[in-house]
């Protein structure tokens, strides 16, 4: 990879500095190693905080918190990894059962964990108090483990269940143990530790180490098992035509998409904007973020029965409430998560207000929306849910398409990670060919639970797709996902455009993104093509040519890669 320099200087003087100091303190040890060793925690600290970076971004494993897993590790070396792993284990399985217990009622994130940490000191009495009843050693040091760490763990746990199933959140579990483990292997491995206590110099190539592996590498050991089928159908010679994640993040989001505009995106501001524009969008019916919104929602709830629920900023169909009807009989409503009462929905926009759906307790606001029947084509093909189309866009050129269809797994939603299908869509015809169900890993010519067949052609689809690069256009996002759902009355509408696309779609379309995209880079002449139809055609004409550039831009016109956002 070409190096930046103007983008690495800054950290390029911070090495040059440290270097400085590591000099100084290697021509004078004789002073600064009784100190440094003195203080061995800091430099634990620093090698095992490496570690858990490359578990997590190198080989590519998702855990609970980024640096948690340090300082549960750190709980170990004081109590042992024994006595560290039936802690663990003790807090998070009583916590956990204590949060399923108060998992239906409205408690806010504040007072749910404040709660968990009650039933958490509880628990480390009880098991105190057994301790010295029975003439045992005392286990006070316990006192030193981060209880609130393992509580919050338990949390987030058991609300992964209910966002994403059990294999994701039970996966996510498991890392963070190995991560814990990891740690604590290398913070106790005494040869280790003094090397790098007598060594300065490789304090520095630790800070060097971790910009070098978050600058260069590009593929995460995650990704190649994730992408293993596409990679063995492209072969060596076109592997790297798949988009990774630190490819997307580096090269597409950080340089397409303005940091304003990714600090000021959210849900309601961007359908602000396609009313504005006459895009069709489904209906806002209220943004809820305090209790008179709660109040004005009870009120809407009196006389609507259809609509959806979700998080302003949320992403992947965490905390979506789709409802879908009501039962006249009990005046429930008929949900993708069971029956609920008025005030159980109206808790649950609560809940994800108060911070439900972040890792951090944020606060945020909910949105209120019409619910979209979806239009026959696609509703005979599926048993729940409400199916829709994901188009990627690089400056509004359309490089790649799928359709996703929910199933019983996916919990009714259209998120593939937990089990919807993915279709792929021929962005120059619009036809369907088979589906890919991720969490399976496997090609389908038949929806798991319709028996329906996927081979299909979507309607009017030079219409549909320009109105994805209008909508990708007018967010003001150079490089963005933007999902349309086909409404069986008001025909194909724009239900979001998001910031961050994932990259399951590539797996889908048996094909990877990074040559499409740097095909619009290389010919993405902005001068020729203005208008989203335009576009449109232009990537059409792209797609008929399996993406090969087809003539060479003029030297005076400003192509993809020449603008800056």
């Amino acid at each position: 990879m070409e190096l930046d320099l103007k983008q690495h200087l800054p950290s390029l003087v911070l090495l040059f500095g440290l270097t400085v100091v590591g000099v100084f303190l290697r021509a004078n040890s004789d002073l600064f190693v009784p100190v440094a060793q003195d203080l061995d925690f800091a430099f634990r600290l620093m090698i095992a905080g490496t570690v858990i970076a490359v578990i997590r971004n190198e080989l590519g494993m998702s855990t609970f918190g980024v640096f948690g897993p340090v300082i549960l590790s750190f709980s170990w070396v004081v109590i042992g990894p024994f006595w560290g792993f039936v802690i663990i284990a003790y807090i998070f399985i009583i916590t956990s059962l204590a949060r399923v217990a108060i998992s239906d009622l409205d408690l806010g994130t504040a007072h749910r964990v404040a709660s968990l940490l009650v039933v958490a000191a509880i628990g480390l009495f009880v098991l105190e108090a057994a301790a010295q009843l029975q003439n045992l050693q005392s286990l006070q040091a316990v006192i030193l483990f981060p209880v609130v760490l393992t509580t919050w763990y338990a949390e987030r746990f058991v609300g992964s269940l209910t966002e994403t199933g059990w294999p994701p959140a039970t996966r996510r579990l498991a890392a963070t143990l190995l991560s814990i483990a990891a740690a604590f292997f290398v913070v106790t491995y005494e040869p280790l530790v003094g090397l790098v206590i007598r060594s300065p110099e490789l304090w520095v190539a630790l800070v060097a180490v971790n910009i070098l592996f978050g600058t260069v590498t590009d593929t995460r050991l995650a990704e190649y098992l994730r992408f293993r089928t596409l990679r063995r159908s492209l072969g060596t010679k076109n592997a790297g035509n798949i988009l990774t994640m630190r490819i997307r993040n580096r090269e597409f989001i950080s340089r397409y998409n303005p940091a304003s505009v990714m600090a000021a995106f959210d849900k309601g501001d961007m359908k602000k904007t396609l009313h504005g524009l006459s895009i069709p969008t489904p209906a806002t019916y209220l943004i809820a973020a305090d209790e008179s919104d709660f109040q004005e929602l009870r009120t809407l709830l009196e006389t609507k029965d259809e609509f959806a629920i979700k998080p302003i900023d949320g992403s992947g169909g965490r905390d979506v409430l789709a409802v879908r009807g009501r039962d006249e009989e009990t005046d429930e409503f008929l949900t993708n998560r069971g029956r609920l009462t008025a005030d159980e929905i109206v808790a649950h926009t609560r809940n994800i207000c108060v911070g439900g759906v972040s890792d951090y307790g944020a606060r945020r606001e909910a949105l209120v929306e019409g619910f979209i029947t979806p239009d026959g084509m696609l509703a005979n093909r599926i048993t729940d849910g409400v199916p829709d189309l994901r188009v990627i866009t690089l400056l509004g050129f359309p490089v790649m398409s799928m359709v996703r269809l929910p199933t019983e797994e996916s919990n009714g939603t259209a998120n593939i990670h937990t089990g919807a299908v993915a279709v792929a869509i021929d962005i120059a015809t619009g036809e369907a060919s088979g589906g890919y169900q991720q969490t399976h890993d496997e090609f389908i010519d038949s929806h798991p639970d319709s028996g329906a067949d996927l081979e299909f052609s979507v309607p009017d689809w030079e219409a549909v797709l320009t109105m994805a690069s209008q909508a990708a256009i007018s967010s003001g996002l150079g490089f963005a996902g933007v999902d349309i759902v086909f409404d069986e009355e008001d025909g194909p509408m724009v239900l979001e455009v998001n910031r961050r696309p994932g990259l399951g779609i590539q797996n889908a379309n048996m094909d990877g993104l990074l040559h499409r995209l740097r095909t619009v880079e290389a010919h993405g002449d902005l001068d020729q093509f203005q208008s989203a139809h335009n576009r449109v055609r232009r990537s059409q004409e792209w797609a008929t040519h399996d993406w090969e550039m087809v003539e060479q831009p003029s030297t005076d016109r400003k192509t993809a890669s020449e603008v800056s956002i």
